[in-house]
């Protein structure tokens, strides 16, 4: 007699997210801030080596940011969506003329630690979008040639 398998086929997900586990769930949300926390602090040490701007300024920019983004977006620091920062910006934009510019250079110099260390998880389309996003706020002086 043949043996049958009895093996249940694994559940699928057409969401991208573990079968049963929905982006917004905790667990997702606490794996998104996991991911943040460590992208953080490897650009921490990224940018000792590498950044042009203060890192006190870049440091409080960003460790305030993206725990709000995870929390707010269940979405990955390592593939935000352009057009939720481009409202962010606009935010900014509104509430303190200051504040954006500076705002703006701290992401553009994440964004560029995620593509050179190969962390950056989205398409190269949401990449392209999101350094649209923040190049034109970012400071003269900062700016690439």
């Amino acid at each position: 007699m043949a043996n049958k398998s009895r093996r249940r086929p694994a559940r699928r997900s057409s969401g991208g997210h573990q079968a049963g586990k929905p982006a917004g769930s905790p667990g997702a949300r606490a794996l998104c801030r996991d991911q943040a926390l460590g992208s953080l602090i490897a650009f921490m040490t990224w940018h000792r080596e590498r950044g042009t701007l203060p890192e006190p300024i870049v440091l409080v920019q960003l460790s305030t940011f993206l725990p709000i983004y995870t929390n707010a977006s269940g979405g990955q620091v390592t593939a935000m969506d352009p057009v939720r920062i481009a409202k962010f910006v606009e935010a900014l934009d509104e509430s303190d003329d200051g504040l954006a510019p500076l705002f703006c250079a701290s992401l553009h110099e994440f964004l560029h630690f995620l593509r050179e260390t190969g962390r950056w998880s989205g398409s190269e389309v949401r990449y392209r979008n999101l350094h649209r996003v923040l190049s034109p706020r970012i400071p003269l002086e900062n700016a690439e040639p």
